[in-house]
């Protein structure tokens, strides 16, 4: 396969530039009935998108397994992809995972490292089938002494139109829930300036009824819940209990009913959430 170049976001508080809006034509003599069969036959994009917290590819055994990773994301087909806990060199993998996943998927990639750990750099990634026009990755707050964590967003290129992909990973733990509570706060924040249709998918380590979820509900709607099958527990793979990966979607998008699933995972610690959104026309029929 032919080398695979990783984009790494820099750390940025900039914000997606504004998209100009541009007015509808309307044409003079047109029936309803023409409008409505033009709109019909409008087909608006749909992207398939999968939320994986790969656990720098160690399987249960303690291998390295970033082939099984590669294997379970392309079974999907997605167009955008959020991944935690990626490696890259580090001492306990030796692998550049980013750079492995986007090879064996086809898809460009996008890495926002948010410390050093074992030797190489550790954080989250960006898989995406669409052009990247735009980068950055987000400190975010958080107790002094926890590990620090970031908001890894993407801008892309869907049917001419600007997207923003982000991916997180919230602290963990009971001694983290105040440092959760202040990154919700400001990926609430930052997406909420966002100019164009905006995706988040996360691990927020924290269940459905906490209240970093209750945050970003506040202006993103929760695929789960408006389109899912089952519960959406996610943790711990083999018997889980708890709904820790969620994906979000701004009224730009619309979730295909029934689309989002939660899929087994042979190499992660983590279950993965799937889920297809369908990214409505800028002009409402």
């Amino acid at each position: 396969m032919p080398s695979v170049s990783v984009m790494t976001a820099r750390m940025s508080p900039a914000a997606t530039p504004s998209v100009p809006s541009v007015a509808p034509l309307l044409v003079p003599g047109l029936g309803a009935g023409v409008v409505a069969t033009l709109c019909q036959e409008r087909r608006s994009p749909v992207l398939r998108v999968l939320q994986f917290n790969i656990h720098a590819a160690i399987s249960g055994g303690g291998g390295v397994q970033v082939s099984q990773i590669a294997a379970e994301i392309e079974a999907v087909q997605p167009d955008l992809v959020s991944l935690n806990e990626v490696d890259s060199h580090t001492l306990r993998t030796r692998v550049d995972e980013p750079a492995y996943l986007a090879k064996a998927t086809g898809l460009h990639v996008v890495y926002g490292p948010n410390l050093i750990y074992d030797g190489g750099p550790f954080g989250n990634a960006i898989l995406t089938r669409y052009p990247v026009v735009e980068s950055h990755n987000l400190r975010l707050p958080g107790t002094f002494g926890l590990e620090p964590r970031g908001l890894l967003t993407a801008v892309v290129i869907v049917d001419g139109r600007r997207v923003a992909f982000s991916s997180t990973h919230l602290t963990e733990g009971s001694g983290g829930r105040q440092s959760r509570l202040l990154q919700a706060l400001a990926v609430a924040r930052a997406l909420h300036s966002m100019a164009a249709p905006t995706i988040l998918a996360a691990d927020l380590n924290s269940d459905s009824t906490d209240v970093p979820r209750r945050i970003l509900r506040g202006h993103l709607l929760d695929a789960q819940e408006e389109g899912g099958t089952g519960l959406g527990d996610t943790f711990p793979e083999a018997n889980p209990s708890s709904r820790f990966d969620y994906i979000f979607y701004d009224d730009h998008f619309a979730v295909v009913p029934g689309s989002t699933r939660v899929q087994t995972s042979n190499s992660s610690d983590h279950r993965s959430v799937f889920t297809m959104l369908t990214l409505l026309p800028k002009h409402r029929c």
